[in-house]
């Protein structure tokens, strides 16, 4: 397809490749597929799409929009990459150049996340009219598209479309329009929902980076614990724990999200992120249990630069380098 549209800050290169049939004037979703994909099976996937190498072809080099740049840049790969092993993620940025079928879902654990997925593509009415001064045109933003990321961190309460994620249009691009705009926000918001948003941004931009592997992250926790008086001795005092995280989030925040601390059961989420690691955690996992524990004066790339050092070189004090500033 000759003149593909380069996506907005934070666009979902779903979005895109609609801009890129409505400005060919193409009615046929089938049509779309064969100008861009040059293959009738690719399913339209908002989150982690695949087919994206074809997609970076489309670009002349002088953009720079390779197909790691597409991904991180426009796409919810980022939000899942540094909470699984170093190979898999290095595995499904692969898929996501080629086919994936549903591969990296499974995967990046969004498909058995305890995150509930959201039903419908969102937009944030306040945003949408910034964009039409600034651009011209609407277009569907990555941080839209969250779960558990309620809210526009700069408007409040995002906004349910007409386009449903899972509907029967699966091989459809839904450009963002007035008429896909129903109105009424999805529900009010607190200051927790803005912390959130505000934390999913931090990792929506951050670069490609190595992940620690899942014996890394128990060690880290582990450790992380200890510094924060959580722990005796090599035992974790999971009552200090729990106390902190009902502390930083209220109880009504956490049970809408599934993310209640049980810790008189022995799978317990909370538990089990302070135990050995075998399988991967939800970004909003991390993310209540780190501002619980470390306030509001952490971020993302000083936890991974401290997590991948964990079984590499000799452990590290939280306090070198882990905190802002």
């Amino acid at each position: 397809m000759l003149n593909f549209p380069v996506p907005y800050p934070d666009e979902l290169i779903y979005s895109t490749v609609a801009r890129a049939g409505v400005y060919a004037g193409l009615v046929s979703p089938k049509q779309l597929l064969d100008d861009v994909f040059d293959n009738r099976k690719v399913i339209a996937t908002p989150d982690l799409p695949s087919h994206l190498k074809q997609i970076s072809e489309l670009y002349p080099h002088s953009l720079n929009l390779d197909v790691t740049d597409i991904i991180y840049k426009h796409t919810l790969f980022p939000l899942y990459a540094p909470f699984v092993p170093e190979d898999r993620r290095l595995q499904c940025l692969e898929w996501m150049a080629g086919q994936s079928k549903g591969a990296v879902h499974l995967a990046l654990g969004a498909a058995a996340s305890r995150v509930k997925q959201i039903r419908f593509l969102r937009y944030c009415p306040a945003c949408l009219e910034k964009q039409l001064e600034q651009y011209g045109e609407h277009y569907w933003k990555r941080s839209w598209q969250v779960a558990g990321a309620d809210v526009c961190p700069h408007h409040g309460p995002l906004h349910n479309s007409r386009i449903e994620l899972h509907g029967r249009y699966r091989h459809q691009f839904f450009a963002l329009r007035p008429d896909v705009c129903v109105g009424g926000a999805t529900e009010s918001y607190s200051a927790e929902d803005v912390r959130v948003a505000e934390r999913i941004h931090e990792l929506l931009n951050m670069p490609p980076v190595e992940s620690p592997s899942l014996e890394q992250w128990g060690l880290f926790y582990k450790r992380l614990a200890g510094d924060t008086g959580c722990a005796k001795g090599k035992k974790v005092l999971y009552d200090k724990v729990s106390e902190k995280v009902t502390v930083c989030w209220t109880n009504q925040w956490l049970a809408k999200r599934s993310l209640s601390p049980s810790i008189n059961s022995n799978s317990c989420w909370l538990k089990s992120i302070f135990r050995k690691h075998r399988k991967s955690f939800s970004y909003l996992e991390h993310v209540v249990v780190l501002e619980a524990l470390l306030g509001s004066e952490w971020d993302f790339r000083s936890v991974l630069s401290n997590g991948v050092q964990f079984g590499v070189k000799k452990h590290c004090e939280l306090s070198c380098g882990f905190f802002r500033g």
